[in-house]
């Protein structure tokens, strides 16, 4: 009896060993998926802003609306 739980525990943990392997490997694979896709996104987004059109800034008129001056009175 005690040869069959030693001979069923070792085996437990050699599917939980490899469970845990597998498992390793599996969230690695996906980091490096995750890595990759990075890389592409920023590739592509680097060559989306270099080719973009900066805008003009942008001149405020320094005119009041004479209306609005005769509705409030004057320059304030």
């Amino acid at each position: 009896m005690a040869k069959n739980k030693q001979q069923k525990k070792k085996e437990r943990e050699r599917r939980v060993a490899q469970k845990k392997l597998a498992a390793t490997i599996r969230m690695r694979a996906q980091a490096k998926a995750a890595k990759e896709s990075e890389k592409t996104v920023s590739k592509t987004k680097n060559l989306i802003t270099s080719m973009s059109v900066p805008k003009n800034d942008y001149v405020p008129d320094t005119k009041r609306n004479p209306f609005t001056q005769r509705r409030s009175g004057g320059y304030d």
